[in-house]
């Protein structure tokens, strides 16, 4: 990690060691950074809480089905799964058990290769996924988007999209 020149200032640096070796955030840097983290727990707790109550699915599981209903035939691999939604295997592995519990999708054997597992979204899984799309797109929109000026949802995005420069074109149906 890049420590800073000592006679700079928490004005022109993003954080300063202190004389006790510890670092600390400009107020800016500070504000910017947690702010982000605190956001992200504070909505994801909530959208995960409302998705359970509404629907019995988490995030993690909606973003699954939602995969699985933009893919072609509604069926992906596993592990394909695990590399689009940024969750290891054996937790993939985990959701598809219990959505699978729920008959909302089914293990299969790939056609092109038996040792390959897949996922298919049911008929009973796509009709889910799209009501719990619904109402997580509709909290989303209440608790975040409404919260901001169209100038500021820009700002963000692109911003964000430095980070993840291809998120976008990845959640496409094309």
């Amino acid at each position: 990690m890049a420590t800073p020149a000592k006679n700079k200032t928490a004005d022109s640096c993003a954080f300063v060691l202190g004389d006790d070796g510890l670092a600390t955030w400009s107020d800016t840097h500070a504000d910017a950074w947690i702010g982000l983290l605190e956001t992200h727990k504070k909505l994801t707790r909530a959208l995960d809480a409302e998705l359970e109550a509404e629907h019995g699915l988490t995030l993690s599981g909606v973003e699954c089905l939602g995969r699985l209903a933009g893919a072609d035939g509604r069926r992906l691999k596993l592990s394909a799964l695990a590399t689009a939604t940024g969750l290891s295997l054996s937790r993939i592995s985990r959701i598809i058990d219990t959505l699978e519990a729920r008959e909302l999708v089914e293990r299969r054997s790939s056609e092109s290769d038996a040792r390959v597992v897949e996922a298919q979204l049911t008929p009973a899984g796509l009709e889910l996924v799209r009501s719990a799309q619904a109402s997580h797109f509709a909290s989303v929109q209440q608790r975040f988007f409404e919260q901001l000026s169209p100038e500021e949802i820009e700002t963000l995005a692109a911003v964000f999209s430095r980070f993840a420069p291809r998120a976008a074109s990845d959640c496409s149906t094309d």
